[in-house]
């Protein structure tokens, strides 16, 4: 009869063996999801090819905000930075979704965000990230009170938050 502590010895490391596989089959790395070489990051005020005003200014200010938060890079100036992520938006679609039963005004509306952005390496001039009609929604109902501001800012917001999440690490 086997012991039952030389048993545990010799299942241990197939047991580890095991837990590496299932961790490296479902996706999961123990590489940092953000570049390490990566430091600072200038985002000069975006482009605007739409007719909706302020609207370059308050994407890059959620931009600048989502870096600040989620991520381990710095906003800086573009003579400090590491990197330049520019941007335009391309256009921002609204469209009905909904309509209020018997008025034939607008319950439910989403707004859809176009942008081409590129984020560039300053040390290197290699492009890192570049995408072209990066298209982000948000759905809104407006509440009784609630503004049409309110349901912009939701879009920003949506729209700098995926762009940011596409600073990641190439897995």
């Amino acid at each position: 009869m086997i012991a039952p502590a030389k048993i545990t010895r010799l299942l241990l490391p197939v047991l580890a063996l095991a837990a590496l596989a299932a961790l490296a089959s479902c996706g999961y790395s123990s590489k940092p999801p953000f570049r390490v070489s990566v430091k600072t990051i200038a985002v000069p005020v975006w482009d605007n090819k739409t007719f909706r005003t302020d609207w370059e200014m308050r994407l890059t200010e959620a931009i600048d905000k989502n870096i600040e938060m989620r991520t381990p890079y710095k906003v800086s100036s573009r003579a400090k930075a590491d990197t330049l992520l520019t941007g335009t938006i391309v256009r921002i679609d609204e469209l009905v979704l909904t309509r209020r039963f018997g008025q034939n005004l607008p319950q439910e509306t989403q707004l859809v965000v176009v942008v081409d952005f590129t984020w560039k390496d300053l040390r290197s001039g290699r492009v890192i990230v570049e995408r072209k009609e990066f298209a982000r929604t948000a759905t809104e109902i407006p509440q009784i009170g609630e503004r049409v501001e309110d349901a912009e800012q939701w879009a920003i917001e949506r729209t700098a938050a995926a762009v940011v999440d596409q600073l990641q690490s190439d897995w």
